[in-house]
């Protein structure tokens, strides 16, 4: 039995498509880029990178003693918003994948452990009891 396949247009083929290196305000080029991650890829990384950045500049100045509301006004946020970078001592701390720790668990090692109590065997089915009336 021999197996033939259907043409295929040339432009589906990534080889074949025209490709701009065109970068964004990050780096002019994809290719020479200095992010770990596109920011197309995830989003939300500039913007939480900023929002970091923010929060560290807020937390240093407010040690250097400058009040709650001006710190609140010049960064355009609430004072409970202040507040709560104050207290956690900056930008919070980042999660394990964005600081390209690696897991915390293998795969394998996950399998085998669990928050939740394992269920334990079932209870033997037994066939042919009489019923009691």
């Amino acid at each position: 039995m021999t197996m033939t396949f259907q043409p295929v247009r040339s432009d589906t083929l990534p080889e074949n498509t025209r490709y701009a290196d065109d970068g964004c305000e990050m780096s002019n080029s994809c290719l020479k880029c200095p992010l770990s991650v596109c920011k197309y890829d995830d989003p939300g990384w500039t913007k939480r990178e900023d929002r970091g950045q923010r929060d560290d500049e807020i937390f240093r100045l407010r040690k250097a003693g400058l009040p709650v509301p001006e710190l609140a006004r010049q960064f355009k946020v609430s004072t409970r918003t202040v507040h709560r970078i104050v207290q956690r001592g900056g930008a919070s701390p980042s999660r394990s994948v964005e600081t390209d720790s690696g897991p915390v668990l293998s795969l394998k090692e996950l399998a085998s452990r669990h928050v939740i109590r394992r269920r334990g065997s079932l209870p033997s089915l037994m066939f042919g009891m009489k019923r009691s009336a």
